[in-house]
C-alpha cells in the first residue's frame, strides 16, 4: 500500500485515495467509513500544555514518537521546542531518522548486529546527530562494542535500571553501576542512566522508584564525559518524575518520553494522566475519534456499527460513544447521548456492539457513531492515513503513519 499524495487529494479509507476531493470538504463527505480522525484544535492545546509543562520543570523532551509513527505529528512535537524523538526500536529510528529527526533516543535494548551497527555510524552521517540507546548486560554491551568496531563508528549507551516483575533494566542500583562502568571500560560512550516508571501500580511507588534511579544516574556522572543524561518517563505518572528529579544537580539533563498526551484518550490515560492530579499545570482533550456506521438494528436494545478490531484499540478499555449523526450525512445535526445510554459492550474483527438502555437516541441503519477511543498507541497503529479536522469536521489535511 503507497501513502497518498496529499497535496492533490485526500485519503478517505485506509487505503484508498480521492482525488477529487482536493478542497476542504466535511469528513462524511464522499467518505467510505471508517475513518480515524484528528482534532486540530486537541492537538494544538496538547502541544502547548505539554511543552509548557516540561519547560516550567527544567526538562528536555523527547516524545515518543511509537505512539503514532507520524511523520507530521513529530514534526508538529520538535517545532514546539522538542529535544527531539524517543522510539522503541531501530526501524522507528529509521523512519524519524529519514524524515529529518537526527536526535533519537531508543528507548530499549538492542542486541540485533545489523542495527547496533545502524546506530553506531550516525555520527559518520551526521556529526551533529545523537543517537542513544539502552543497556541491561554484559551480552548488550558486548554486542554494541562489536557493532561500533565493525563500522568505525560510536554508539552513545544508557545503563537502564529496572524493577523487579517490570520490564527491561537491570534489576538493583549496583549492578547498574557495575554495567556503566564496563560500558565505560569497554569504550562505549556513556550517557546516563534510563528508567521507566510506567509499569508500576501509582504515583507513590513510581516516585520512589524513579528517586533510586536519579541517585545511581548521580553516582556514574563520573563516568561520563560532559552532561549527565537521566532518561525516564509514561503518560501516566510523569508527576512522579518531576517531583523526584527536583533535587538533581546542576549537571544532570532529564529527558522526559511520555508521547499519549499529543493525542489524549477518552479511557486509559483520561483517568491517569498528571494533569488530572494537577489541574493548575494545564489539561488536555481528546483528539482521536474515529468514524463508523450503523449497519443494522437487529432486536430491540441493540446496534451494530461497522467498527471492529481492525479499526480500533481494545487492549486497554473498549471504545467509548461520542456522538450520533443521524442519517449519516454531513448536513445531520450531532447528537450527544446521555452517559450510559449507548455502550460499547463487545468489538469482533469488524462488528461493534452497542447496547441501548431506554434513554438511547433512536438508532437506524446508515446513521454515524462517533467513537473515542483508551489508549492512543494501538489505534494508530491500524491506520496508514489519518485525517485532520477543523472544530466544524472540515478536513484540513490528511497525514500518513509509517508502521
Amino acid at each position: 500500500m503507497t501513502d497518498a499524495d496529499t497535496t492533490t487529494g485526500t485519503v478517505t479509507t485506509k487505503g484508498a485515495w480521492d482525488p477529487a476531493a482536493s478542497t476542504p470538504h466535511h469528513v462524511l463527505d464522499q467518505a467510505h467509513l471508517p475513518v480515524m480522525t484528528l482534532r486540530e484544535s486537541a492537538l494544538a492545546n496538547n502541544t502547548a500544555v505539554m511543552q509548557a509543562y516540561v519547560d516550567r520543570h527544567g526538562l528536555l523532551f523527547a516524545p515518543h514518537m511509537k505512539t503514532h509513527m507520524a511523520p507530521d505529528l513529530a514534526a508538529r512535537q520538535i517545532d514546539a521546542g522538542a529535544w527531539g524523538v524517543t522510539v522503541a526500536s531501530v526501524q522507528q529510528a529509521m523512519v524519524a531518522w529519514e524524515h529529518g529527526v537526527h536526535r533519537i533516543l531508543v528507548a530499549n535494548e538492542v542486541l540485533d548486529p545489523a542495527g547496533l551497527a545502524w546506530l553506531a555510524s550516525r555520527r559518520t552521517v551526521d556529526p551533529d546527530a545523537d543517537v542513544l540507546c539502552s543497556v541491561d548486560s554484559a551480552a548488550g554491551v558486548a554486542a554494541a562494542v562489536a557493532a561500533q568496531g565493525a563500522v568505525g563508528g560510536e554508539l552513545h549507551v544508557l545503563v537502564e535500571l529496572g524493577f523487579p516483575g517490570g520490564r527491561t533494566g537491570v534489576r538493583s542500583p549496583d549492578d547498574a553501576r557495575a554495567l556503566a562502568r564496563l560500558a565505560h571500560d569497554a569504550g562505549l560512550a556513556l550517557r546516563g542512566v534510563s528508567g521507566y516508571e510506567g509499569g508500576l501500580p501509582g504515583v507513590d511507588a513510581a516516585r520512589e522508584y524513579v528517586d533510586g534511579v536519579l541517585d545511581v544516574a548521580e553516582d556514574v556522572r563520573g563516568l561520563v564525559d560532559g552532561r549527565g543524561l537521566l532518561s525516564m518517563g509514561g503518560s501516566a505518572w510523569f508527576d512522579a518524575v518531576v517531583d523526584a528529579v527536583a533535587r538533581r544537580t546542576d549537571d544532570l539533563d532529564v529527558l522526559l518520553r511520555s508521547g499519549a498526551y499529543l493525542t489524549h484518550d477518552d479511557g486509559f490515560y483520561a483517568e491517569r494522566t498528571p494533569f488530572g492530579r494537577h489541574p493548575a499545570e494545564g489539561s488536555l482533550v481528546a483528539a482521536i475519534e474515529v468514524w463508523g456506521r450503523v449497519t443494522s438494528c437487529p432486536e430491540p436494545g441493540l446496534a451494530l456499527v461497522a467498527v471492529g478490531k481492525r479499526d480500533i484499540s481494545f487492549d486497554e478499555g473498549l471504545p467509548v460513544v461520542r456522538a450520533v449523526r443521524p442519517g449519516g450525512t454531513a448536513g445531520a445535526a450531532q447528537v450527544v447521548p446521555p452517559p450510559g445510554a449507548v455502550t460499547v459492550t463487545r468489538l469482533d474483527d469488524q462488528h461493534c456492539y452497542l447496547a441501548l438502555a431506554d434513554d438511547a437516541p433512536e438508532l437506524t441503519p446508515g446513521d454515524v457513531v462517533v467513537f473515542g477511543i483508551s489508549h492512543p498507541c494501538t489505534v494508530f497503529d491500524k491506520w496508514r492515513q489519518v485525517h485532520v479536522l477543523a472544530d466544524d469536521d472540515t478536513v484540513l489535511r490528511t497525514i500518513a503513519t509509517w508502521f
